[in-house]
């Protein structure tokens, strides 16, 4: 993420009073956390934020449904040691096949607002427990979030944003849990692209390409606008790190068998209100058709912001 935008959102977040994050009393439960276990790879990655973000992963048991798991699921995540009683948390969720490394750069400067925030791995991506787990589907992802709400945040009313995939998994989150949600962040979102491919018998080989460099270099390529500055080849190995974690590939097939989300018909049903960023030129998504379909359908009170470069 460019710095332009973290900057943004940072000030947005600051500035704007229907964004406030002064939060509700809640009663919280404490549980056990532990470090995560990262792949060797990590050993080839240089970007100090990328390192000191690696090193303040946790990791906290999730009770799901049997249908996504017979068995605790170990949630990673990053965010504070220790979850507050007073402050609206922040919770950020990355965006297709991706991690919370996604955000390392505008955790630091949200943090040194006061902000309490939290980066999330979704079910089957980044580096989360992936052993017993039966579905990786949006369904399941759904749950996985609801669990890390209900049982870490201690069910407070939270601040929710993401980018591009993310964003739209917000959306579906929102929609569904409302009461979880006080506000949504959208970065780029993806609403109206719906689905993924099925890739049949044969699946592995695909979810190999996805994984590769090439295909890696390319959309990291695409993901920035300063691309002598970010695009760069330790940002691939951050990018894909998550690829060397045991399960990746399983994972993977499965919420791509399973049709992946489909958001369009969510989108006027958000009810929260929403501050929106666009990236003005978004190599991924077709800004011009996007943000008018967008404010045409979303019907909460809605901000936009937009980012120059």
């Amino acid at each position: 993420m460019p710095r332009s935008r973290g900057g943004l959102l940072a000030l947005a977040l600051g500035l704007l009073p229907c964004f406030s994050l002064v939060g509700r009393r809640a009663q919280l439960v404490d549980v056990p956390r532990a470090a995560v276990q990262l792949p060797d790879s990590l050993s080839e990655i240089e970007e100090d934020l990328a390192l000191q973000a690696a090193e303040r992963y946790q990791a906290v048991p999730l009770e799901l449904p049997a249908w996504v798991s017979e068995q605790p699921v170990t949630a990673a995540f990053l965010g504070p040691a220790r979850p507050s009683l007073e402050k609206t948390p922040l919770l950020l969720l990355h965006g297709f096949d991706s991690s919370a490394l996604e955000f390392r750069r505008l955790l630091p400067r949200l943090e040194r607002l006061g902000f309490e925030v939290y980066l999330l791995d979704l079910l089957g991506w980044g580096f989360g427990g992936k052993e017993g787990v039966k579905d990786f589907s949006p369904k399941a992802k759904r749950e996985h979030i609801f669990a890390f709400w209900s049982q870490h945040l201690g069910s407070r009313p939270a601040v929710l944003g993401g980018g591009s995939l993310g964003g739209g998994i917000a959306m579906d989150f929102a929609v569904a849990h409302p009461q979880a949600v006080e506000k949504l962040i959208l970065l780029n979102p993806q609403g109206f692209i719906d689905g993924a491919p099925k890739v049949g018998p044969l699946g592995f080989l695909g979810i190999k390409v996805l994984g590769s460099w090439p295909l890696r270099w390319m959309a990291n390529q695409m993901g920035y606008f300063d691309k002598e500055t970010y695009a760069t080849e330790d940002a691939v190995r951050v990018g894909r790190l998550h690829v060397d974690v045991d399960g990746w590939e399983e994972a993977s097939l499965d919420y791509l068998n399973s049709g992946g989300y489909t958001l369009s018909p969510l989108v006027s049903q958000v009810s929260v209100p929403t501050l929106m960023l666009w990236g003005e030129k978004d190599e991924i998504l077709n800004v011009e058709e996007q943000v008018p379909r967008f404010q045409a359908e979303l019907s909460c009170p809605v901000q936009l912001q937009w980012i120059k470069d």
